[in-house]
C-alpha cells in the first residue's frame, strides 16, 4: 500500500530535486561530485512516491542495468493509478533498442555509467522541465493522488470506469451515498470538475 506523505501547499519550491533510488551500483557516493540541485536517496519505490508526492517538482534515478524488469514493472505499476514520475537511467548500455526500451515505458532518458557530472546535470534539468510543466503536470497530480485515503485509492479505477454507485455499493458492503461521498472527496482533492476531466488528466501522458 501506497503511503500518503504530507502535503505542503500547492505551490512549487524554488529548488526542485533528485531522488536516487539505490541499488548495489547506485547511490549518493557514486554521484558526480559539485552537482548544482539538491538529492535525496531512498531505498524502494515507496520512498520515492513519498519524497515526490509533497508538491515539490523533481526526479528519479535509477539503474537500469541491475533489475531492470523490476524497474519496468514498477514504473507499469505506478501508471495503471495513473502515476508517472520524471525517470532518469543510468546504464552501460545506450544502444538504440535499449533506449527505446526505456522510453517505451516513459523513461525519459539515458546517462551513461561511469556517470558525468555535465551529462547528467543536463539531463535533470529537463527531466526538472518536464515534472512541473503545465497547470496538471506530473508533479502537481502525484501531490494530489496523495491526498486520497486508501478507500479512494481502491474505489478510483472503478469511478474512472463509470461504474454506477450502485453497483459499487454492493461491490464493496456500503451504501450508495457513500460511494457518493467518496467520488466527491476524490473529485476535490485532485481539483477537477468530474470524472471524466480526471481521467483525461491522469492518462494523458499515455
Amino acid at each position: 500500500m501506497i503511503q500518503a506523505s504530507p502535503v505542503a501547499e500547492s505551490v512549487y519550491a524554488i529548488h526542485p530535486f533528485m531522488v536516487v533510488l539505490r541499488s548495489s551500483r547506485l547511490s549518493f557516493q557514486s554521484l558526480p561530485d559539485a552537482l548544482s540541485f539538491q538529492t535525496a536517496e531512498v531505498s524502494d519505490w515507496g520512498g520515492v512516491f513519498h519524497k515526490l508526492s509533497t508538491f515539490r517538482p523533481g526526479c528519479v534515478l535509477v539503474d537500469f542495468d541491475e533489475g531492470r524488469e523490476h524497474v519496468l514493472s514498477a514504473v507499469r505499476e505506478f501508471a495503471d493509478q495513473g502515476i508517472r514520475f520524471s525517470i532518469i537511467g543510468v546504464t552501460v548500455d545506450r544502444s538504440r533498442r535499449t533506449l527505446h526500451q526505456a522510453m517505451r515505458h516513459g523513461i525519459l532518458d539515458l546517462v551513461s555509467r561511469p556517470l558525468d557530472a555535465r551529462a547528467l546535470g543536463d539531463a535533470v534539468n529537463e527531466a526538472f522541465h518536464y515534472d512541473s510543466h503545465g497547470d496538471d503536470s506530473l508533479c502537481e497530480m502525484r501531490s494530489c493522488f496523495a491526498k486520497l485515503t486508501p478507500k479512494e485509492r481502491e474505489m478510483l479505477p472503478h469511478l474512472l470506469l463509470g461504474v454506477p454507485s450502485r453497483r459499487l455499493a454492493s461491490q464493496f458492503l456500503v451504501t450508495y451515498q457513500t460511494i457518493d461521498r467518496h467520488r466527491k472527496r476524490v473529485v476535490e482533492k485532485m481539483k477537477v470538475d468530474n470524472m471524466t476531466e480526471l481521467a483525461m488528466k491522469l492518462y494523458r501522458h499515455y
